[in-house]
């Protein structure tokens, strides 16, 4: 497990401003900010509830302990790629357990994802990966008539820091990794490696986005201290119990889905989640329906319309 730098009186990653002193001093005296990587929270949950359901997508399930081992192999093998502590990685992966592996490797190794969506095209891209000296970008190959490939190797040629390219499965096209390789893959390096790592709980374990409405959406650094937090106090008023299971069909890279609550409150708490792609009323149902889902994540939008829906009114 990554370690904590001894001294954390605020951020190492340049161009990051720190919280005030006084403000962090408040914090920790509350109780709020522990100083511990946001990973280590979740170590935590991997072995103590190890045996319970984690992830589930439409393609695959994983236990906490499953998740825990895929996500260490999926770290590792970045590794050996030249991934280090504080890289950028760019992440537009859907809502799929593929998603959740890499987002807990990269927390492994201190390197922090910046949460762009699949939706993101050059004009948003591009800017990421320049202003945050992004060295990588994880995307699926294609969706639609759209290459993601094509606008990663755009951005290669353009930005010197950009040298790899993720893609969500294989078989991955020359000059990028599968992510399904990085799970499969017998990694040269070793726990004791990951242990080696110091991670400053005062830097970003992810970067945010802003709702765009002003242009292209600008970066939000969320730190270790603060974004463990956040995701401990959104879970405890939601009446997560054992057993409850979160649907997430908001895209996962949201700050509402994946960490308020989201992905990690209910993972906090030894909860499942199903990751669904789709919002159609009829799938989502029947999502509900198969895993017993108690909690979902909506925006009002979202809910008139499956309120509103006819194949629900016609059974109701």
């Amino acid at each position: 497990m990554a370690t904590t730098q001894q001294s954390a009186s605020g951020p190492t990653l340049e161009g990051v401003v720190p919280f005030p002193p006084e403000f962090a001093a408040r914090y920790r005296a509350k109780g709020y900010w522990e100083d511990r990587p946001l990973i280590s929270h979740f170590e935590e949950c991997f072995q103590g509830f190890a045996d319970r359901a984690a992830v589930v997508d439409r393609d695959e399930a994983a236990t906490y302990g499953q998740l825990g081992e895929r996500s260490e192999r999926v770290a590792l093998n970045l590794l050996d790629l030249g991934l280090r502590p504080l890289d950028r990685v760019v992440v537009q992966l859907p809502n799929t357990a593929v998603f959740v592996y890499l987002y807990f490797g990269l927390q492994k190794i201190g390197a922090i994802p910046i949460m762009a969506l699949p939706s993101h095209r050059y004009r948003e891209v591009s800017q990421f990966v320049r202003q945050a000296r992004a060295v990588a970008c994880a995307t699926p190959l294609a969706a639609r008539d759209f290459s993601f490939t094509q606008l990663v190797n755009r951005l290669r040629g353009e930005c010197e820091t950009l040298r790899w390219g993720l893609v969500q499965h294989g078989p991955a096209p020359e000059g990028f990794v599968a992510i399904a390789d990085l799970l499969a893959l017998p990694p040269s390096h070793t726990p004791s490696d990951l242990a080696k790592i110091d991670i400053n709980p005062c830097d970003p374990a992810v970067f945010q986005l802003s709702g765009g409405t002003t242009g292209v959406p600008k970066l939000i650094p969320r730190t270790h201290n603060d974004y463990a937090f956040n995701s401990k106090l959104a879970v405890s008023v939601c009446d997560v119990r054992d057993g409850d299971v979160l649907l997430d069909v908001l895209p996962i890279s949201h700050n509402l889905p994946l960490a308020c609550p989201g992905l990690q409150g209910f993972l906090l708490r030894g909860a499942s989640v199903v990751m669904g792609q789709s919002t159609r009323p009829s799938e989502v149902f029947a999502l509900v329906q198969r895993h017993r889902v108690s909690h979902i994540h909506v925006v009002p939008a979202l809910l008139i319309r499956w309120i509103n829906d006819r194949v629900r009114a016609s059974t109701t």
